[in-house]
């Protein structure tokens, strides 16, 4: 049995491949990933009189994508890392990845459960320093979303009632691309909206997966919500369109080294099976009409929430208030999301956006959403993102989407003002440098100016009616605009319609939509 002087000789002979050997890193499982590392100290840390530690320091870089083959002067990227150590119970490790952006990252004692380090765990930024409790930890960028766990959710959202299931092709490892079409089977699709959402086209990106999970959850579930969603729209869901990059744990390309997300303007002989297998499919999908809206569904550094807006020099104003009022209402139902966060930029062939705006112009919204890693509204003092409030965030685009398209239609009912009756001092107004619903608003010419709006057959119940407040359509606008404003509760006693006169509060009020949200039964 070795005493602390024999084994502090040991140490000093054979340095640290003696401890090499106590301490193994491993990333042989899903979404694994890890580039080089080494120790590069040791000393055992005298505590109390008979109490010392083991401190190792250990100095780590995450791996680097393969060359890109097609994009050549693309840097590949290193942000990704998720690996396991084993035997680190009760040793101070301090660690430094390198070619990744750590902040709190988190750690797993079964790879399973994840829990953020606390900030005097990671001080600095790529650095780790904390003893451990059990043999085995996992560390990971962000709580990790593998393949196994996509497989799991998908054979459990298929066998639900209203869910349809198919592979539309395999990836270039052979693995298979899976599809959910979510809709209310006894509603007539003739009626309903078209809804497209894909993710994980960069495989570090695993909020964006936690993000989608939860608005399938939503609106496949058993509530009135997402019983409306369903009986309303159809949902075409691709949870990993790069199945090969998360399970071989990359950050931002396929195994082949190709970042497929900008993989869709190039000839059929430089294009991934996965954008083949993903156009083939846009175009069944579309061969009759185009599609209303289309999430491309990612995760970002920049500690914020945005949907990456396409301006109107490379669209057209319409194209951009479209996309603000999709992006307003998610602000409007989101603590985590503010005007200051939108993130524009010019369309481009090369990405999922540009190839459906070069085939459907304004007939179709297609926008990248992101979410963050780190904490929200670039405030470090504020809630830092966690699995839970990316649920919360879920519901948040959900009601967003439902207002966008009127899905709602028994419990968030959506007054447009086209149905409205009006005085003659209101103007009539499509001015695209605001944000509004539909074709046009209404600018009141005098003060006390009266609109009324009639809600169609409602069931007995309590209400809450919200007006639009019009704004800007500016890249940053006041937060007490373009959003839903509570003017009146309604309680109604018996089934039938309510009907409601609002009067302007000055000249040159803006009005627009109105929404009824049904809160309870009586």
């Amino acid at each position: 049995m070795f005493t602390k002087k024999t084994l502090t000789l040991l140490l000093a002979i054979f340095g640290s491949s003696f401890l090499f050997s106590q301490v193994r890193l491993s990333t042989a499982f899903d979404s694994g990933s890890i580039g080089s590392y080494r120790l590069l100290d040791s000393a055992w840390v005298k505590r109390g009189v008979n109490d010392s530690i083991l401190t190792l320091s250990y100095e780590i870089e995450s791996r680097f994508d393969p060359l890109n083959p097609i994009d050549t002067a693309l840097r590949p990227s290193a942000r990704w890392y998720h690996f396991k150590m084993e035997g680190v119970k009760d040793k101070q490790l301090f660690l430094s990845i390198k070619n990744s952006e750590v902040i709190r990252p988190f750690y797993s004692y079964d790879g399973v459960n994840y829990t953020r380090l606390e900030t005097g765990e990671n001080i600095y930024k790529g650095t780790i320093n904390k003893i451990f409790t059990r043999d085995t930890v996992y560390l990971s960028h962000f709580v990790p979303y593998p393949y196994s766990r996509n497989r799991n959710k998908v054979d459990q959202w298929r066998v639900m009632p209203n869910v349809k299931h198919e592979v539309i092709g395999t990836s270039y490892l052979g693995l298979p691309i899976e599809m959910l079409t979510i809709t209310d089977e006894s509603a007539k699709d003739s009626d309903k909206k078209r809804v497209w959402i894909h993710s994980r086209s960069h495989p570090s990106e695993s909020p964006a997966s936690w993000h989608l999970e939860a608005m399938v959850d939503i609106i496949t579930s058993d509530t009135p919500f997402g019983k409306e969603l369903r009986k309303n729209a159809i949902f075409y869901v691709v949870p990993f369109i790069n199945p090969d990059g998360v399970m071989g744990g990359f950050s931002r390309s396929s195994s082949t080294g190709v970042n497929i997300e900008i993989n869709w303007d190039r000839p059929d002989s430089l294009t991934m099976p996965e954008i083949k297998i993903l156009k083939q499919t846009l175009e069944r999908l579309t061969s009759n009409a185009p599609l209303d809206l289309l999430l491309n569904m990612h995760s970002q550094i920049s500690s914020s929430v945005t949907y990456w807006i396409h301006t109107a020099e490379s669209t057209t104003e319409r194209f951009l208030k479209e996309q603000l009022l999709l992006s307003s209402l998610t602000i409007n139902y989101s603590p985590y999301y503010r005007p200051v966060d939108q993130s524009f930029s010019a369309v481009a062939p090369r990405y999922f956006e540009g190839w459906i705006w070069e085939k459907f112009k304004e007939r179709s919204v297609a926008i990248t959403f992101e979410t963050p890693y780190t904490f929200y509204n670039q405030d470090r003092n504020g809630t830092w993102v966690s699995t839970d409030n990316l649920r919360e965030l879920a519901h948040s685009s959900l009601y967003a989407i439902s207002d966008l398209m009127n899905l709602g239609r028994e419990m968030r009912i959506l007054l447009d003002n086209e149905t409205g009756k009006r005085e003659r001092n209101w103007e009539v107004s499509n001015d695209t440098k605001n944000i509004f619903f539909g074709d046009t608003f209404f600018i009141s010419q005098k003060e006390g100016a009266k609109i009324r709006v009639v809600s169609p057959q409602l069931e007995r119940g309590n209400y809450e009616l919200y007006r639009w407040v019009v704004g800007p359509a500016d890249e940053v606008f006041p937060e007490d605009t373009n959003v839903w404003l509570k003017v009146e509760e309604v309680k109604l006693r018996d089934s039938g319609k309510i009907r409601y006169r609002y009067k302007s509060s000055k000249k040159g009020e803006k009005i627009d939509s109105f929404l009824l949200l049904k809160r309870d039964t009586l």
